[in-house]
């Protein structure tokens, strides 16, 4: 008990009304979340409600079967992070005394990855936080917003490399980068100042494992640390997954990963370039996953021609502006129809499904195009590509 001798007003109801009585109390906007509900020996609930009410007010207007006591405030802290962070920076502000007005910069938002936690570049790095990054005692100040976040680690997130391999770039403040941790049942595992781990994409990599892949032998082009490949071999069931993969950084994640999960068998890592690799893969492939943005062009040929003669299904990533999109579709079933027709394949190339997975700037949307690759009949006429359907 934080103030010994407070006290607050709870009203109280049999277990069974609870539910209905914290929902009708936080619609009216009169459920103390600074206080701790009370439990009772004879099992009833009482959830305390917000200064200034009387229980005359509450009787009248409450419609839940209720009684209403005095009872001891405890505290409890805020549920929402924002507000726990908030309170901890304020906190550590007043204790040394700075007139900083770091307060009406405060973080938004943030990535969580396990027990780390990246706040955003574009924050941290305005003159406040700059200004306390300088500070003698920043380090306690980094252990108070961890603690506020439910951390064991805090660092910001650079904007990425423009190299090779798109690496991750991250200051840490506090703890370690590498990072483990557990999604649907997937086990992760790698260096986050190394490699990028994009928690935006979590329906388009659910949208994937939730497929039927059993049986199936996949090509993932970009495979990173196993964001879709996991899932794939995991979730969806493939047989087997070959990844390719050029970052040294990313290939241990996956190796690790992969064998946390126990499917090191039915994975095979191709490290390097996949405009190698690829080559290796001809003809191996029932689904093919091109997951690179801005644009995944750079293998649409080579995963065509790694599909098995029976025909497939590609995954094409791109980020396309939202007008453009419609435009966009048909253009990339036609350039897919020439590279069919240049190879002699005997495919017909069907637009089964497009996913909008996110914005990825004002009007430009990261898009996912299924296509679909069918063996035509020994012999009998070419089948058109099937008109994509409308949204």
């Amino acid at each position: 008990m934080d103030n010994p001798g407070k006290t607050a007003l709870f009203v109280t109801v049999e277990a069974k009304f609870a539910a209905e009585l914290h929902g009708e109390l936080k619609r009216k906007g009169w459920l103390d979340t600074e206080s701790k509900p009370h439990n009772s020996e004879d099992g009833r609930v009482g959830f305390p409600v917000v200064s200034g009410l009387d229980k005359g007010e509450l009787r009248t207007h409450l419609t839940v079967p209720h009684a209403i006591i005095d009872g001891p405030f405890v505290a409890r802290g805020p549920v929402d992070p924002h507000r726990r962070l908030e309170r901890a920076v304020q906190a550590w502000v007043s204790t040394h005394d700075i007139s900083a007005d770091v307060l009406e910069f405060l973080p938004t938002k943030w990535e969580r990855l396990g027990s780390l936690v990246l706040l955003p570049h574009e924050t941290m790095m305005l003159p406040p936080w700059q200004a306390l990054s300088d500070h003698a005692a920043c380090d306690s100040l980094w252990k108070h917003m961890a603690a506020a976040l439910k951390a064991d680690s805090l660092g910001i997130q650079q904007p990425i490399a423009n190299d090779t391999y798109r690496s991750s770039q991250v200051q840490m403040l506090l703890g370690t980068p590498e990072v483990r941790f557990l999604d649907h049942g997937i086990t992760y595992i790698f260096d986050a100042s190394k490699v990028m781990f994009s928690s935006g994409n979590v329906t388009e990599r659910r949208r994937i494992g939730g497929m039927d892949m059993h049986d199936e032998t996949v090509v993932d082009a970009y495979a990173g640390v196993g964001y879709y490949t996991l899932p794939m071999l995991m979730l969806a069931g493939a047989a087997h997954v070959h990844a390719c993969e050029i970052n040294p950084a990313s290939v241990k994640g996956l190796r690790a990963a992969a064998k946390a999960n126990g499917v090191e068998a039915r994975l095979t890592v191709h490290e390097g370039d996949n405009a190698v690799s690829l080559n290796e893969l001809n003809g191996v492939a029932d689904r093919c996953h091109l997951g690179l943005l801005p644009s995944s062009e750079p293998v649409w040929e080579a995963c065509l021609l790694a599909l098995k003669p029976t025909g497939g299904m590609l995954h094409v990533h791109m980020n396309v502006e939202e007008e453009r999109i419609e435009d966009w579709i048909s253009t990339t079933v036609k350039r897919f129809v020439d590279l069919v027709e240049r190879h002699g394949l005997n495919f017909a190339v069907e637009a089964r499904h497009l996913e909008r997975v996110k914005w990825f700037a004002p009007r430009v949307r990261h898009v996912v195009l299924d296509l679909m690759f069918l063996a035509r009949r020994e012999g009998g006429p070419p089948r058109p590509p099937s008109p994509f359907p409308p949204r």
